[in-house]
């Protein structure tokens, strides 16, 4: 990282534009001392640091009192003198807007952690430290990851500005922590993509023949689809961490099979049996919630067994559903 680099200037920018947001009731100076004395200002790079970089070279000389806040300013005017940047000449400008004593102690409260190639290692091995199981860090971490993610683009989106502190970082997203923490099967989001064709799937060529949905419907074929590939991926998921056994998938794989056939042959026994009949079976197991080591799933992953199951296809809902069998 260079005196020069653009994203240095920005933040010591951004952040004196926080220290004095008249916004938060921080126009006075005492008030913006206050949050300064309450706060850490630290910036965190896979950049390493240059050891001519005269910027990051004065912040760390006025910490250490070996100059005065007045040779720094003149330092830093002397360095926007001789930037050809503009954008950077004006977070300089408004940099050294904020009050002499303020600067001095808003320096003395910046720390540098420059050269972090592992940032996100280094995040996942926080999220050790709290008690969560090494096989369920790359979980927590994708939840927490796109839930702030969300939360930014809403604040964004609405002209707020992202501000968190540790209070609302802990309301917000302890309860990813505290849910890994328990013995219960923790769900992970879907990241595959959908297969081009959705129509050639066996289980929604079955739901095409009794008209349970239309041909035109791409939107049920999708939200279908990822109802069975998010029950096949948090199977795996499951069975891959040592979560679940393989005997705990067939057990609750015969389970399911079970209520299919209960169902269908109460049915497929009356004489004028037809596809109202094959829609009162689908649309029966379609609020049957399944249980997997005695945990109650969904209904959107219940829901996506059973059209895994007719996708195999090990069950359908004619009485001819075999010839899907390949």
């Amino acid at each position: 990282m260079t005196a020069s680099d653009i994203d240095l200037w920005k933040t010591l920018y951004n952040w004196a534009k926080v220290i004095s947001d008249e916004n938060d009731n921080r126009k006075e100076i005492k008030s913006q001392l206050e949050f300064i004395h309450k706060s850490h200002f630290v910036m965190w790079s896979n950049k390493n640091n240059s050891s001519k970089n005269q910027i990051i070279d004065n912040i760390e000389k006025l910490k250490n009192k070996t100059i005065s806040i007045d040779n720094f300013i003149k330092n830093i005017k002397k360095f926007e003198e001789n930037s050809e940047n503009d954008t950077i000449k004006k977070y300089i400008t408004e940099f050294l807007l904020l009050d002499k004593n303020v600067l001095n102690h808003y320096i003395s409260k910046i720390t540098f952690e420059l050269g972090e190639d592992e940032i996100l290692q280094n995040c996942k091995d926080a999220i050790e430290t709290k008690l969560i199981p090494k096989n369920k860090v790359d979980d927590v971490f994708a939840k927490i990851d796109s839930r702030i993610r969300e939360d930014n683009f809403i604040e964004i989106k609405t002209g707020n500005k992202i501000q968190i502190s540790f209070e609302d970082f802990q309301k917000k997203y302890r309860k990813y922590f505290n849910n890994t923490r328990t013995e219960k099967l923790q769900i992970v989001p879907l990241t595959i993509d959908l297969p081009d064709k959705l129509e050639s799937q066996i289980f929604i060529k079955q739901l095409l023949e009794i008209n349970d949905i239309e041909i035109d419907e791409i939107d049920l074929m999708a939200k279908f689809t990822r109802f069975k590939l998010n029950l096949e991926n948090n199977i795996a998921h499951w069975y891959k961490e040592g979560e679940i056994t393989i005997e705990e998938i067939n057990s609750y794989r015969d389970e399911a099979k079970l209520k299919w056939f209960n169902k269908f042959r109460a049915l497929t026994k009356k004489s004028d049996f037809n596809d109202e009949f094959s829609l009162d079976i689908l649309n029966h197991l379609r609020e049957v919630k399944l249980k997997i080591d005695g945990q109650e799933l969904s209904t959107e992953l219940s829901n996506g067994e059973f059209y895994y199951l007719s996708d195999l296809p090990e069950i359908g809902w004619k009485k001819d559903w075999e010839k899907h069998k390949k």
